[in-house]
């Protein structure tokens, strides 16, 4: 089963707003040799709900192909119905994926029963693991929060929904409610950049689907985690967060300038380009910000 640290790709994107393949598949090997436990895309970090259809198979074309199995490859789909839901499971089916990671419908709040069933119908549709993914923290997913008890109906429900991901505010607390109610086969991982791991892990968590580019923070604390020495995990993970706040603790659409910057910077990329609508981002930020990164022991650091 899944567990550990399992970043979503974002997408490289040219100056044109065009896919840059070859800066994927750069994306791709850097968190590989970097030893992460487990690789995804499409999710609110590959900005797939900026994509067309047809971009998000490619993306997972590149991706898959690059990673050639060489780790678990989680798939992320948000679509608007259980029928679509049930076509894109069989779609991606082909690419093997350890998990696809689900977002649910948004467009309408048709109350938690609806939410409920659509989980288990994918669930009982596919064989393919389930990742359940709660985002609060997104405005079109606002509503479509559930509580602790109906996540668990869903486990008892669908044995093939195996995953929670749930982030943003009051994501440890969720935790904390749902971990007693759900089977022992069943894990949760924390998200949001990893702002609140310490807390997710603390209740309960079995790892964490962050961003890329210095998720060697995030590993050495897993490794500590595990090991039982928590005080250890905790002190790397403090060290960490002045890096993590600065890309993460603006919201999302900051988040992605500032880890495309950084991965341009280390030579990954060649464009830090976010697709629009987006923020007005200001590079003036970027000295203060490669600051901190250059303090700590990275990969993406100059001095290294």
């Amino acid at each position: 089963m899944l567990e550990g640290i399992a970043p979503i790709l974002f997408t490289p994107f040219d100056e044109n707003g065009d896919i840059d393949a070859d800066g994927l598949r750069a994306i791709v090997r850097f968190e590989v040799d970097g030893g992460v436990h487990a690789i995804g895309i499409n999710g609110f970090a590959s900005e797939a709900y900026k994509m067309s259809d047809d971009e998000r198979r490619q993306t997972v074309e590149i991706v898959a192909s690059e990673l050639a199995g060489a780790l678990p490859l989680v798939i992320g789909i948000a679509p608007n119905s259980t029928e679509v839901a049930v076509q894109q499971a069989r779609q991606f089916a082909a690419y093997q994926p350890a998990a696809l990671m689900t977002l649910p419908p948004p467009t309408m709040d048709n109350g938690a029963g609806a939410l409920v069933e659509f989980y288990v119908e994918l669930g009982m549709a596919t064989e393919v693991p389930i990742i359940l993914q709660q985002a609060p923290h997104i405005p079109q997913y606002r509503h479509s929060e559930l509580s602790a008890e109906a996540l668990a109906e869903i486990a008892d429900r669908a044995p093939n929904v195996l995953y929670y991901k749930l982030e943003g505010p009051g994501s440890a607390s969720k935790m904390r409610e749902l971990k007693p109610l759900l089977p022992d086969d069943r894990k949760m991982f924390g998200g949001g950049g990893g702002i609140t791991v310490l807390d997710e892990l603390r209740n309960g968590a079995a790892g964490l689907i962050p961003g890329v580019g210095f998720n060697e923070i995030f590993l050495a604390a897993w490794d500590k985690w595990k090991a039982g020495h928590i005080a250890a995990a905790e002190a790397i993970i403090l060290n960490g967060a002045p890096l993590t706040q600065a890309v993460s603790g603006k919201g999302h659409e900051y988040s992605l300038h500032m880890r495309k910057q950084l991965m341009k910077r280390c030579g990954a990329i060649h464009s830090a380009n976010v697709r629009r609508p987006t923020i007005d981002f200001d590079e003036c930020n970027l000295t203060a910000f490669f600051a901190i990164v250059d303090e700590l022991d990275l990969r993406v650091a100059i001095n290294n």
